[in-house]
């Protein structure tokens, strides 16, 4: 059963079909992205339609646009209407599609440069729209975080996950090669590649998955079993209001690493148990982030964002999968 529907991944109309027309849906945060590079460059709670979101480390000011072979879409804003927490929410995936090729590209690589520019300079009006205050924020905010020595190890574990038609994040938690992602930024490939930064390009394929919980496990194939990795919190060990990191791919960036609070648990329609809301900048690109608490390790993996209410207001929140929903997966 399917949860939303990745961002620009045109899966859409087939997820709404599976609800059973009274359950509010959203979208899953963002669409399968083009994958970033092993630098930074690569550029969405508890109620409210949710989005699913679809690697490098190193400050910002380092990092690279990947060479494209096709331009990415901007950040998708979901449109489902507010639902009062805790009350059942539709995600919508964050994972990044793969535009089709032609004269974006050079689109795509004069906005980047405007964005350097801006974060240097004093272009900041000129910035095309999806790279609006809050992307700047967490490009700075990546720099920032990135002098801690527990971002920059965990970095060094997350990687670019490429499918057919897209791309998003996954981690590693084994030596040999086992990468945790998505299923839906895996879903349907028949070829799937992961880029591990300065530790190479792997082919790899699917050693477990669940549709229903949208966790796939990968194993690389020819790892020589000293990559790095994440550990894995399997004890259900967070509470409302907690810090953590997260680190992916958004947009046209790769391995950028944020920071947010834990909102608490959601339901969302469709799903056989609750999700952790956070309150982070979540983009596409991000389905597969790694959730790491203070400890450095994982305690649940981003896979949509909700626009939600909250104090009052309107936030825009992650969806993440907390890790006793599929632990069960890791052998």
């Amino acid at each position: 059963m399917r949860r939303g529907q990745p961002i620009g991944t045109g899966r859409e109309e087939d997820r709404e079909k599976r609800t059973n027309g009274e359950e509010e849906r959203a979208s899953p945060p963002g669409g399968k992205s083009r994958e970033p590079t092993s630098g930074e460059p690569d550029p969405g709670g508890p109620s409210g339609g949710p989005e699913r979101s679809g690697s490098g480390s190193g400050d910002v000011s380092s990092d690279r646009p990947e060479p494209e072979r096709e331009s990415e879409p901007g950040p998708e804003e979901v449109t489902g209407r507010v639902i009062p927490f805790p009350a059942p929410v539709e995600p919508e995936e964050t994972e990044e599609e793969e535009s089709r090729p032609g004269g974006r590209r050079l689109l795509k690589v004069a906005v980047i440069a405007l964005l350097v520019v801006a974060l240097f300079g004093n272009t900041l009006a000129f910035l095309p729209s999806i790279y609006n205050l809050d992307a700047l924020r967490f490009l700075r905010k990546s720099a920032e975080l990135s002098q801690m020595e527990l971002i920059r190890e965990a970095k060094r574990a997350v990687v670019v996950v490429r499918s057919d038609d897209g791309k998003g994040t996954g981690f590693n938690i084994a030596p040999d090669g086992f990468i945790v992602t998505n299923h839906h930024v895996i879903e349907d490939s028949l070829r799937i590649v992961v880029d591990f930064g300065s530790y190479g390009t792997f082919a790899a394929k699917v050693e477990a998955s669940d549709p229903e919980v949208d966790i796939a496990l990968l194993r690389l194939i020819g790892a020589d079993g000293n990559l790095p990795v994440l550990e894995v919190e399997v004890e259900n060990r967070w509470t409302p209001g907690q810090p953590f990191y997260v680190i992916g791919n958004p947009l046209f960036f790769s391995r950028i690493a944020n920071e947010g609070t834990v909102l608490g648990p959601v339901p969302v329609a469709g799903r056989p148990s609750p999700v952790l809301a956070l309150l982070a900048p979540i983009y596409k690109g991000n389905s597969g982030s790694p959730v790491i608490n203070a400890e450095g390790r994982v305690f649940a993996v981003v896979y949509a964002t909700a626009k939600i209410a909250h104090d009052g207001g309107e936030a825009n929140a992650g969806l993440a999968i907390p890790v006793e929903a599929w632990k069960n997966l890791i052998p």
